[in-house]
């Protein structure tokens, strides 16, 4: 990911979360059912037969393959691997929906309603307004406050203008 420095890169972000929320939902299942496939399919290979070792009359050892339990067990190694990193990928997705789950809770219950109608549940401003009993500039204010606010929560003081801050001073 780029490198944020603006704090309209924050807000922006947070309303990318919040638009794609259901995806990553469904992306962090998703994950978590390749790495269970994975595992599953290590599980399954793990019964590899031995074959009996061979020794001649070959100088410096045998061949440089992999006999059929080195491969299988190399498979294992990779295959564990994969399955791990889904799960990281899954972990990563999840603490991110954590997050703006977190911030969402943290706002009052009309910019909790504003903010779930228009990025949830696809309401335009005017609807929302309009069920609300605000005017469609009003909602939007009111909205866009709230995912400022969001945005401060997720990624903290990063996402505050320097202006906003707050500067403690040790006397």
């Amino acid at each position: 990911m780029k490198e944020l420095k603006e704090y309209n890169d924050y807000v922006l972000l947070t309303k990318h979360y919040l638009r794609q929320y259901w995806r990553f939902q469904e992306a962090a299942k998703s994950k978590r059912i390749q790495a269970k496939n994975i595992r599953e399919e290590v599980a399954r290979s793990l019964d590899v037969a031995a074959p009996i070792a061979k020794y001649g009359g070959q100088i410096g050892g045998g061949s440089p393959e992999l006999n059929p339990v080195e491969a299988a067990y190399e498979l294992h190694v990779r295959k564990a691997e994969q399955a791990r990193q889904c799960d990281a990928q899954a972990d990563v997705i999840e603490h991110r929906l954590e997050l703006v789950d977190h911030a969402l809770a943290c706002l009052d219950e009309r910019e909790q309603r504003l903010v779930k109608g228009y990025y949830f549940e696809k309401k335009r401003w005017v609807d929302l307004a309009s069920e609300m009993n605000f005017s469609e500039t009003w909602a939007r204010k009111i909205g866009g406050r709230a995912v400022k606010t969001m945005a401060a929560i997720i990624f903290g003081e990063d996402a505050v203008p320097e202006q906003m801050a707050f500067h403690f001073a040790v006397l």
